[in-house]
């Protein structure tokens, strides 16, 4: 259920002799957004959903409140209604506030898309020139601006490739990319990308190296401070079309401990094992246990994919015909699908058993 149009609630302020005789609390718009990003914060979107709902029955105009509905709505699976809250705020305030635009451009395609996203980078400048230069806030939105530019490049180099201007646009803004924020790794490794399907592999190399460099001695602990896991993995995918696979494995080595429950980094590094095993150099005994070390890495994949929701059906057929390759070379240990498929089963049950019960949703007083 979205944001609904309610009445505008005065707020009233109650009188300490009315609170010693049991009246209602009346709660500040600006109190309930905290409660809202609190519940966001731990993940309670449903509670978080009753005050935001709330904060809008009293300031039905208020494009915070809107952008936080928009959110719990995105988190909630309801595209559309999350879309008519950001229009709203569009509505609203179409100069301010580049969140909306954001958002409104990883919900739509191609061009629309990029208007989006050039709006957003259009109200990030505004906010921009209003702040000192060299403080930690403006900072922060040239790397958002930076990574907008990547985002456009990206649609251009997939949704709207055969645009007739595709190949300029896809400089264009990763020039003015690299100008908003140099040291933006993002970019550096889009323009990587972009060398490679120009064949222009020695400058793809040295781009991608210059990202690495940028993060490579970063807290790796810090979110912050290091690239996202999903960047991270289209770095894997452009080392090894480099044939790069020792660094792509370093990477992969840190991804698995960040998160052992990704489909995408599990194909990969099996990939990345079984094209090692290809290798001319590659002794007989090292081929053989770089394909069984792929062969589990590939069945991990698969497996998660049958207990997960995942759309990639070709990455996993492509898993499937892998394993069975490399049954034919190596023949699996005897039982070992049956132990790991009532794993997976055990394990999926646990997670059902861990959730909590409804919470109170009402306010401190």
């Amino acid at each position: 259920m979205g944001p609904r149009r309610g009445k505008n609630i005065n707020v009233i302020k109650k009188s300490s002799a009315a609170k010693k005789a049991g009246g209602k609390t009346e709660h500040t718009v600006d109190a309930l957004l905290a409660k809202t990003r609190g519940f966001m914060d731990d993940n309670k979107y449903e509670i978080a959903f009753k005050y935001v709902v709330k904060a809008l029955e009293k300031e039905e105009s208020n494009t915070q409140a809107l952008l936080l509905a928009a959110i719990i709505q995105l988190e909630s699976g309801e595209i559309d209604l999350a879309v008519n809250c950001l229009n709203r705020c569009v509505d609203i305030s179409p100069d301010r506030g580049f969140e909306k635009y954001m958002y409104l451009g990883q919900l739509s395609v191609e061009l629309e898309a990029v208007k989006y996203f050039q709006l957003g980078i259009d109200a990030m400048q505004r906010d921009l020139s209003e702040l000192p230069q060299d403080g930690e806030m403006a900072a922060t939105l040239r790397r958002k601006m930076a990574e907008a530019y990547v985002a456009m490049t990206e649609i251009y180099l997939t949704d709207c490739c055969f645009e007739a201007d595709a190949e300029t646009k896809c400089e264009q803004f990763l020039e003015q990319g690299a100008k908003i924020d140099p040291e933006c790794p993002e970019v550096y490794q889009t323009i990587a990308s972009v060398r490679l399907s120009q064949n222009r592999q020695d400058d793809a190399r040295e781009c991608l190296s210059k990202s690495m460099s940028l993060w490579a001695d970063k807290d790796m602990n810090d979110p912050t401070q290091i690239p996202s896991y999903e960047n991270r993995l289209a770095l894997v995918r452009l080392l090894l079309e480099l044939g790069d696979r020792e660094k792509a494995l370093v990477i992969l080595e840190r991804l698995q401990k960040e998160d052992d429950e990704n489909i995408d980094m599990w194909y990969l590094y099996g990939w990345t094992y079984h094209l090692q095993s290809e290798d001319e150099l590659t002794g007989p005994e090292d081929k053989l246990e770089l394909l069984s070390s792929a062969r589990e890495c590939l069945k991990q994949a698969v497996k998660l994919s049958s207990v997960m929701e995942y759309d990639n059906e070709g990455l996993i057929d492509h898993a499937r015909e892998l394993v069975a390759a490399i049954d034919t070379v190596v023949p699996p240990p005897a039982d070992s699908e049956s132990d790991d498929d009532n794993d997976l089963a055990a394990g999926a049950a646990d997670e059902w058993d861990e959730i909590d019960s409804d919470e109170d949703v009402e306010m401190d007083a």
